[in-house]
């Protein structure tokens, strides 16, 4: 796997450890569009991606845009509404205001 790029959010709610939760619901809107820089090309519906959210977890997906390397993109326009709004089981307590990583990885 090749790292495509990484960026820090902000829980925007409490999620014990076990307890569902998504992308939409853990993080502010706001929050989804703030952007990082692809490290790789990745191609809408072709270029498969591994997301992983510290404290939640992980899961593999296809891009929704086409962008080159170097390029600014943000969780919104890289992953597919269905993405950000599948449920994910939270790995280890989520306190609001915890600083969480996601990273992104071609599969």
């Amino acid at each position: 796997m090749v790292k495509l790029g990484s960026v820090e959010l902000v829980a925007d709610k409490d999620v014990k450890k076990g307890e569902e939760t998504s992308i939409n619901a853990l993080f502010a809107s706001s929050d989804l569009r703030k952007e990082f820089e692809l490290l790789e090309d990745v191609t809408s519906g072709k270029t498969g991606i591994k997301v992983t959210i510290a404290k939640v977890g992980s899961f593999d997906t296809k891009a929704d845009t086409s962008k080159k390397k170097g390029e600014k993109t943000n969780c919104r326009a890289l992953l597919k509404y269905a993405d950000l709004s599948k449920n994910l089981k939270a790995s280890e307590d989520i306190k609001k205001g915890d600083k969480l990583g996601v990273t992104f990885e071609t599969l």
